[in-house]
């Protein structure tokens, strides 16, 4: 009994200095710290894709859950909900418009069908993607922000070299303005590639399998359509 207990109090003994001893004693890692430009850029990343599967009206509070930081954390780097949405949108929108692609258009070194063609492409594989088309449909059906920057963009930045260009390829001067039907006919092209992307991340559709394709049509039937719209003489719809 004696040599028992003397066993379990040298185990004892043993298994307290080795508790004790530097070498066994288990480091906790160090809390990272992120820098103040990463700290921003996962906020960011995180409003992305949280906006764009609860909508623009989701909670920060949720947010600041989701990305795992507090609520006040969130505000030291953006003080309101307006100031997040609008760099999300800067992100999202106009970050990953193009200006190469304004000079693809204004080349007239290149036929125009082509040149549409090969900006269309471009395009539609910046635009085609879950946050971009999720947020800006969330966004329309809340505070309407996103669309109205974007409808913007697209009238100062990319319809005017289209109108310009078709006329031009019309042999067509004179006019300031594009009259009502052309602005409609542009939408009808720019909106069905859009639609695409709803198809896609609205209602969960397969997208074309054969992209380049579908993008092209929309191109073609828009230049087929044009000569008729856009006034010129004697223009009649191509069969």
């Amino acid at each position: 009994m004696r040599l028992s207990n003397d066993n379990t109090e040298d185990n004892s003994r043993f298994m307290k200095d080795a508790s004790e001893d530097p070498k066994n004693v288990a480091v906790k890692p160090a809390r990272q710290r992120l820098s103040t430009e990463d700290r921003e850029r996962q906020i960011l990343d995180g409003a992305i894709a949280f906006f764009s599967e609860r909508g623009l009206d989701g909670q920060t509070r949720e947010l600041a859950q989701q990305i795992g930081i507090t609520h006040p954390l969130l505000y030291h780097y953006f003080p309101n909900k307006r100031a997040l949405i609008e760099r999300v949108y800067e992100e999202v929108y106009l970050e990953r418009w193009q200006q190469e692609w304004e000079e693809w258009l204004s080349d007239r070194s290149t036929p125009l069908e082509a040149r549409l063609v090969r900006f269309y492409g471009a395009y539609a594989r910046a635009i085609l993607t879950k946050e971009w088309v999720r947020i800006l449909v969330f966004s329309g059906l809340s505070d309407g922000y996103v669309p109205g920057q974007y409808m913007e963009l697209l009238k100062e930045r990319l319809f005017p070299h289209i109108w310009r260009e078709m006329r031009h390829e019309l042999g067509l001067t004179g006019r300031a303005k594009p009259t009502e039907r052309e602005r409609e006919l542009m939408w009808g092209m720019h909106g069905g590639i859009f639609y695409i992307g709803v198809r896609r991340w609205i209602y969960a559709e397969a997208m074309p399998e054969d992209l380049d394709a579908v993008l092209a049509d929309r191109v073609r039937a828009f230049m087929l359509v044009a000569p008729e719209v856009f006034g010129r003489k004697g223009a009649k719809p191509s069969a």
